[in-house]
Parts: structure tokens; sequence; C-alpha cells
């Protein structure tokens, strides 16, 4: 739903759409590719302080990873995910013991926990299997 005072214009729209669409997470980067396609004259500053906004009046959720780009997610429910240290793919995941983890920190700290995301962090099955290959490949070179 479209906070009150929120103006959706025909970018923005266009954005947010985006970002609904995606099949993953995607960066500020390949959604102002994607907007691009439609609104060739916008500017990337507009996509990047759009999907700001939007997440800031939760319509979107964002993952900002330091160095990394930050990612984009469709889905403003509590939910976890798994993020890969190599390429940056962000990917959903169910974890049931999170929740219990919430408990244990609110116990813990006296905190009232408002709200709380999980965010694993490893090494997703595409770049271990490119790992590996180059792994392997040095090992043959070396015989």
């Amino acid at each position: 739903m479209i906070p009150a005072g929120f103006r959706m214009t025909p970018q923005r729209m266009a954005i947010l759409a985006e970002v609904q669409n995606a099949e993953r997470h995607l960066t500020a980067a390949e959604i102002y590719e994607r907007v691009r396609r439609k609104y060739p004259t916008i500017a990337y500053g507009t996509v990047y302080r759009t999907l700001h906004l939007l997440a800031k009046h939760g319509l979107i959720q964002e993952f900002p990873f330091g160095d990394n780009a930050s990612r984009f997610d469709r889905r403003t429910d509590r939910h976890d995910h798994v993020h890969c240290v190599v390429c940056g793919e962000l990917v959903d995941v169910e974890v049931p013991t999170a929740l219990l983890a919430r408990q244990v920190a609110a116990e813990k700290t006296g905190f009232e926990i408002l709200d709380h995301q999980t965010v694993f962090a490893g090494i997703c099955p595409s770049c271990q299997e490119k790992r590996d290959r180059t792994v392997q490949e040095a090992r043959a070179g070396r015989r």
C-alpha cells in the first residue's frame, strides 16, 4: 500500500515494478538498467534515491553489504536470507530457529525487539563450483 502523501510518479512506479517483478534480489545498477529501457533519460541517481525512498516507506527492503552493492527485496515481511560473500547473491530462506534468536536477544539485553532480519554469510553453490574447478586446474597444472 502506498503511504499517504507519497507521490508515485511514473518513474517511481517503474522502479518499484522492477523490484516487485524481479525473481531475485537486484542491485541498484541492475534496476537502473531495466528501468532505462522504458525511460532512457532517467538518471542513475534518480533510481538510487528512489530505491532508498521506497525502502524508507516500507514498500521494499534494502540490504546493504558494506563495500558490496546493496540488494533490494520485494518482500517486506520478516524473513531470512543467505548472502554469497563472493558474488553478492542474496537468497530468501525460511529459518524457524531465527525466531528463537529474537527471543534470546530480548531476554539477554532487555531490549524490546521490534524487528529482526537474519542474514547468513557464505559461498553459493555456483561460486563453490568455480572455486573447486580453479583448485583442481591448479593442481593439475603442477603435475
